[in-house]
């Protein structure tokens, strides 16, 4: 984290980012909010939710999908800035919450080509807004898929924009097939080691646990559900497992 931001009396930060969309940054954001949020409920029933999940997507998907789950059902509060600057300091200031979860834009406009001394991030109204939440970051996750098309991008993310801030970052292999994925007789799995060779090689920490792909996490935005409220299924209950496992990994990184 940036040695410049005491974060010993404020909310940890806990940011989804990567460059490139579609790699699942909002459903890790709100799951990981929810399984978060389930474990720390207010202390009273008038109090407000100890965890926050923050979305600075102009588009607003994170409100469009928490707006639709039955507010007695949901685990956390939620705060969509749509990139105004400010909201974010404020919240991590209030002393009643202890965890944000930030959801970033699914497509972040960095210059590829901008000097190796350069901020790839520019100057916009997009970078400004994710320079805020960065500076206050304690984690970065970093969504990786089998989708070759992410690789690069995730690199770039990690190399150009959150080392040369210092912010400790966690990769999380993302919507992994594991049906398809055969065990070889070692036990060991040729797409999931693929991607955690891909992190060795590149000496990126990244979670043990790696996040399935089943159907329901794409239908959960629509039908207003979290990952704690999915009806009860073999599927469901692997599906929490690994929301419950990365959970507890991004509390021993904190």
């Amino acid at each position: 984290m940036p040695s410049s931001t005491d974060t010993s009396d404020r909310a940890k930060v806990v940011t989804l980012f990567q460059q490139k969309g579609g790699s699942g940054k909002s459903t890790l954001a709100v799951n990981l909010a929810a399984v978060s949020g389930q474990n720390n409920p207010p202390h009273n029933a008038d109090d407000p939710c100890p965890v926050v999940a923050a979305g600075i997507d102009r588009q607003g998907s994170l409100e469009d999908w928490a707006a639709r789950v039955p507010e007695e059902r949901l685990p956390f509060d939620y705060v969509v800035t749509k990139g105004r600057l400010g909201e974010i300091p404020d919240l991590v200031a209030d002393p009643a919450v202890k965890r944000v979860f930030v959801d970033t834009p699914g497509f972040v406009e960095t210059d590829p080509d901008a000097p190796m001394d350069a901020d790839p991030l520019g100057s916009g109204p997009t970078a400004k807004a994710l320079e805020e939440v960065l500076d206050l970051t304690d984690l970065a996750l970093v969504p990786l898929t089998p989708e070759w098309l992410t690789h690069r991008p995730a690199e770039f993310t990690i190399e150009r924009v959150l080392k040369p801030r210092k912010v400790n970052f966690l990769v999380v292999i993302n919507m992994w097939d594991s049906g398809n994925d055969r065990a070889r007789e070692d036990g060991t799995r040729p797409e999931l080691e693929k991607l955690r060779d891909w992190c060795r090689k590149r000496d990126y920490p990244f979670a043990a646990v790696a996040i399935r792909r089943y159907k329901v996490h794409s239908k959960a935005p629509e039908d207003g559900l979290t990952v704690i409220q999915y009806p009860e299924s073999g599927t469901s209950l692997r599906a929490r497992e690994d929301f419950y496992k990365l959970a507890l990994t991004v509390e021993q990184a904190l």
